[in-house]
């Protein structure tokens, strides 16, 4: 019983549920958003889903437990900084990244 009640306070479970619970306010947050910005977010949040759901359904080695977390961490990180951004700023810098990317893109005629 004691065994039990450490790794619930201190395990993988707890940190499952950690990032869940981030997880969740973040789409709330992003939720609040106006639509470029808020499409854009949460088709990222449902990858991150993805993720979080393999942690918290099957049974994965620790190796592919731990790279999985830690990737679930850098996403959420880089939505809570896409969340501070204001909407002017995310506008202006999705304008500069499409230029690049139209020059790979073929034209009809």
């Amino acid at each position: 019983m004691v065994v039990e009640l450490f790794t619930f306070l201190f395990g993988w479970g707890r940190k499952i549920r950690k990032l869940r619970k981030r997880w969740d306010r973040l789409r709330e947050k992003s939720l609040k958003k106006k639509q470029p910005m808020r499409g854009d977010i949460l088709t990222k949040m449902d990858v991150i889903e993805q993720n979080l759901r393999i942690l918290e359904e099957r049974k994965v080695s620790r190796v592919e437990r731990s790279r999985l977390a830690k990737e679930i961490e850098i996403d959420l990180e880089g939505i809570k900084a896409m969340l501070k951004m204001k909407e002017d700023e995310y506008v202006q810098q999705r304008s500069q990244t499409i230029p690049s990317q139209q020059k790979y893109q073929t034209r009809p005629g």
